[in-house]
């Protein structure tokens, strides 16, 4: 028996209890101070910078409390604007997974779709256009999908296994895996290609089409097991903001308040970079709940580059899972049953707020092509000012209406 707890107090160890903190420092000496510091004691396990240029990060795994650690830190000279936890609870907001062989795009063309073929009159996108897909990655290698990736030129034309533009990233010939911090972005959960799809599926014999004709990045922030972390996202955010994006499209949220992701999404506002958010699936009944009295996150960040997205049924009404919010949910958008592209190079019908969102994400696509001036509050404001007004929305959505293409074009 003594032999058994001396076994067992082992494997408990300080070690074992480590926290990892996200911390945010004033400046890029006290950052450099931290990762230089060999004298911060037994209670810090690991510690590693996180290269952005949104702020001076790091990530910090230790046994000590917040309050505790950051004493550590500044008796150590180092200026602290924060530290928070690493690890949060948000998920990939699609609801549930329907019929595969459910094969209708009522969300381009349907009753309450986006009319998406008269908008194409007009506009069919463009590819100086990219829409960043933050997500669990993007299954390069879908026929559907393989003609609108967008491509880091420098790593094409380089040599392989080498950065070629020393951005960090080896390899990052359709964008990275921003959790993994590798340049592969190969979706293993099927969730970001099933949202690429609906954003920009090429327009040809095979399979579905996209709303627009853009070039999708592939911003990876979740495993295959639907897990990320803070320093996940700011990562992606980063790489999206350094490498061009136009829109970012983001199908996830509904944990806590982020300072650190707050700071990231208001790097992309400052870029003009808008941010399209997911307004989530409700609780874990999957009844919608009102985001005015409690927030999801990001899609309730108070800022102006944010868009929130609701989810409606091809009937018109609102998704029963869907959240509302008559000042944090900007507009509704197709999200029950929408038939999309999936790993391994197949397709699927699936629900949520998830779904919404690339729709919303699409035709900002398009609104970004007729428009090549326009930055994010512009897009923004065609976007809300262009939807179809009904009655069913007018108290649960600042818009009061569900998406419009030809209306966001101003056709």
């Amino acid at each position: 028996m003594k032999k058994f707890l001396l076994a067992g107090a082992l494997l408990l160890s300080s070690a074992t209890y480590a926290k990892s903190y996200f911390v945010k420092l004033n400046n890029q000496e006290s950052l450099n101070a931290l990762t230089e510091s060999k004298n911060l004691g037994d209670k810090i396990f690991g510690l590693r910078a996180v290269e952005t240029n949104i702020a001076p990060f790091a990530v910090i795994d230790s046994s000590l409390t917040k309050e505790e650690l950051k004493a550590v830190l500044e008796n150590n000279q180092m200026n602290v604007s924060y530290i928070e936890s690493n690890e949060i609870d948000y998920k990939m907001t699609e609801y549930t997974p329907v019929d595969a062989n459910y094969s209708s795009q009522w969300g381009l063309n349907g009753n309450y779709g986006i009319k998406a073929e008269t908008a194409w009159i007009s506009q069919k996108g463009s590819k100086d256009v990219v829409v960043a897909v933050v997500d669990s990655g993007i299954d390069y290698l879908h026929p559907d999908l393989k003609d609108n990736l967008w491509t880091n030129e420098a790593e094409m034309n380089g040599e392989a296994g080498v950065d070629d533009d020393g951005n960090g990233f080896v390899d990052d010939f359709y964008g990275i895996n921003a959790h993994d911090n590798d340049g592969d972005p190969m979706d293993g959960n099927g969730h970001g290609t099933h949202c690429a799809g609906v954003i920009g599926a090429t327009h040809n014999d095979v399979g579905i089409a996209g709303v627009a004709n853009v070039k999708l990045m592939g911003v990876q922030i979740f495993t295959a097991a639907g897990r990320t972390t803070v320093e996940a996202i700011v990562r992606g955010i980063n790489y999206a903001i350094d490498n061009g994006a136009t829109v970012m499209s983001n199908s996830w949220g509904g944990g806590s308040f982020s300072q650190a992701i707050f700071d990231s999404v208001k790097a992309a506002d400052e870029a003009g970079i808008i941010f399209i958010a997911a307004a989530g699936n409700g609780n874990f009944l999957g009844w919608g709940y009102d985001t005015d009295n409690k927030p999801n996150y990001p899609s309730s960040y108070e800022l102006d580059n944010v868009v929130s997205v609701g989810s409606i049924t091809s009937s018109g009404s609102r998704s029963t899972f869907s959240n509302y919010g008559k000042k944090s949910v900007d507009l509704f958008a197709p999200g029950s049953n929408i038939y999309s592209t999936y790993k391994g190079q197949t397709y699927k019908s699936l629900s949520g707020t998830s779904m919404a969102t690339p729709h919303v994400s699409g035709v900002a696509g398009l609104v970004a092509s007729e428009f090549p001036g326009a930055d994010a509050y512009e897009i923004k404001r065609r976007i809300l000012e262009g939807v179809r007004k009904m009655s069913a929305f007018s108290d649960n959505s600042v818009s009061g209406g569900i998406l419009d293409a030809p209306g966001a074009l101003g056709l």
